[in-house]
């Protein structure tokens, strides 16, 4: 047995990752995480992430099949990804068999969108690249539902903003208080409204085009 580990069943595990295609710089053994209030530190038997953006992919924690079904078991995993701040990371409960002589030494459980225990074939068990694949279609979705809140934002600030408009110009054709430095200084007020959400949607990869006379020519 591999020294690193306090147990036979996390060695084991650990040899069945890498032969899933896990790199060892992928499993993370017993990492450290500190609760929201900074006092509690969490170590899960395993976690997974991405080496070359550190991001984590997944929590595991080996147990006993005795404890498969404990309270306590699941809680202790929803601490775990509220500590690490990643809502929708898999959780996944390993349990070593108790029977000697099991040809299924392994059972696995993972952690519902409800938050209950949900037994699973232990041969389904994520790949690293079906793994990595996930974490990347949900930051797209992530990313989508940005965009979408984003532009939902700035279609209103610019209709209020065309309204106020609107109200000010009624308000000039009647007491004509609108003069050239004044409304330099509403043009300056809307471009430092419109210009975060400029940057924003840049950030989220909303790139502006420039409208191009298709019957010009380059030169």
């Amino acid at each position: 047995m591999d020294n690193n580990y306090h147990s036979e069943a996390e060695n084991k595990f650990s040899e069945y990752l890498l032969s899933l295609g896990y790199t060892k710089d992928s499993i993370l053994y017993e990492p450290a995480f500190f609760s929201n209030d900074g006092k509690n530190t969490h170590r899960p038997d395993f976690a997974i992430i991405d080496p070359e953006k550190k991001e984590y992919l997944a929590i595991i924690e080996i147990k006993s099949d005795r404890f498969a079904h404990s309270e306590k078991n699941l809680n202790q995993l929803k601490k775990y990804k509220q500590a690490i701040g990643n809502e929708k990371i898999p959780l996944f409960l390993v349990t070593v068999s108790s029977q000697p002589n099991n040809p299924l030494p392994f059972s696995l459980y993972s952690v519902s969108d409800s938050g209950a225990l949900v037994k699973s074939d232990f041969s389904l068990f994520p790949t690293f690249r079906a793994l990595t694949a996930e974490q990347s279609a949900v930051r797209k979705n992530d990313i989508r539902q940005k965009k979408s809140e984003t532009m939902d934002i700035f279609q209103r600030v610019t209709w209020s903003l065309a309204v106020a408009l609107l109200l000010i110009v009624i308000a000039d054709i009647r007491f004509n208080f609108l003069t050239t430095e004044r409304m330099a200084l509403l043009g300056a007020c809307v471009a430092l409204i419109v210009i975060p959400f400029a940057q924003k949607f840049k950030g989220l990869g909303i790139e502006w085009e420039k409208v191009k006379n298709p019957n010009s020519e380059e030169s």
